[in-house]
């Protein structure tokens, strides 16, 4: 198979790191070969039917370990390159992090679920963003600051780049102009759903989805707006907290 290059940020996995497994591999393919050969065969009472079977199945088991093989590899790199860029961002090496962070239960935390989230993100942007709220978490001496930041992160981990998208968008000053003083201060930063596509097309066909999921997470809310011609949103405090922790929001657009 080919060694086929990750996002930018990510080393390619090397030949030897792809194939180290490759015997194991063929163990599980030659078990899984035998026993549906004999599983097939005394059901039907057909040795060449067992035979048959078995020969397409062990193939298909040997890829199979492979992939999950590979799947870990991958995991265990971008965990890898989090740590590691958590680190340049406190002007720390990577042991040194790490024995800040698992000195407190807290902290330690938020560097498992660090590194679990990094093994998800497919996104250089997200990976990047993952390792700054780590490093942040990492420094602070404040356990509540830890706990946010633990939050915080809990939450990113499920969005992907197109959240991002919205909740930059809705971060915003509201492009609308309220009729009076106290509109104007009450929903500055309210936005009808109109308007967000109109400044955010790409997101129009997936906005009520994406919507959806910043307010399963408490990070958006609707607001009810008297006379208004469609939903409106606004962030949350929390949804707030999460879009200050993206340092550069650029890697978003």
């Amino acid at each position: 198979m080919a060694n086929d290059a990750l996002e930018d940020g990510l080393e390619p996995l090397s030949e030897t790191q792809l194939r180290s497994g490759a015997a194991f591999d063929r163990v599980i393919g030659n078990m899984a070969n035998s026993a549906v050969t004999a599983f097939v065969a005394a059901g039907t009472g057909s040795p060449e039917a067992g035979a048959a079977l078995g020969g397409a199945v062990g193939p298909l088991a040997e890829e199979l370990s492979y992939a999950i093989r590979r799947i870990v590899d991958v995991r265990r790199e971008r965990a890898t390159v989090m740590v590691s860029a958590a680190a340049d961002e406190n002007g720390v090496s990577s042991s040194e992090l790490l024995d800040q962070l698992l000195r407190d239960p807290a902290k330690m935390r938020l560097l498992v679920v660090g590194i679990e989230a990094a093994g998800e993100a497919t996104a250089d942007a997200k990976l990047k963003l993952i390792s700054e709220i780590v490093a942040t978490g990492a420094l602070a001496e404040d356990e509540a600051v830890v706990d946010e930041q633990l939050l915080a992160l809990s939450a990113i981990r499920e969005l992907e780049v197109p959240h991002f998208r919205l909740m930059l968008q809705i971060a915003l000053p509201s492009p609308v102009y309220w009729a009076t003083a106290q509109e104007r201060q009450q929903y500055r930063y309210a936005w009808p759903e109109s308007r967000i596509v109109e400044a955010s097309p790409t997101l129009k066909n997936a906005l009520p989805a994406l919507a959806a999921k910043l307010q399963s997470l408490g990070l958006a809310r609707t607001v009810a707006v008297e006379g208004a011609q469609d939903v409106v949103w606004r962030l949350t405090s929390f949804g707030e907290t999460c879009v200050d922790a993206i340092k550069d929001q650029s890697r978003f657009s």
